[in-house]
């Protein structure tokens, strides 16, 4: 997966989050270091695996 194809993901610019939607998550230590080179260096990744509450904070976000 190349740093332009993201997954589905959140940014939170207040708290200065990006939060990545996978199904089946990959090693962290591996994808989120790549996906976050598309994003400020001050901002922090997190991967979460459960659909709805994804879905959830999307729509209030």
């Amino acid at each position: 997966m190349t740093p332009k194809k993201l997954p589905p993901h959140i940014v939170l610019q207040e708290s200065k989050e990006v939060i990545f939607y996978l199904e089946k998550p990959l090693p962290s230590e591996i994808t989120i270091p790549t996906w976050m080179k598309s994003f400020p260096d001050d901002y922090e990744g997190m991967i979460m695996t459960n659909a709805c509450l994804f879905k959830r904070l999307k729509d209030h976000s």
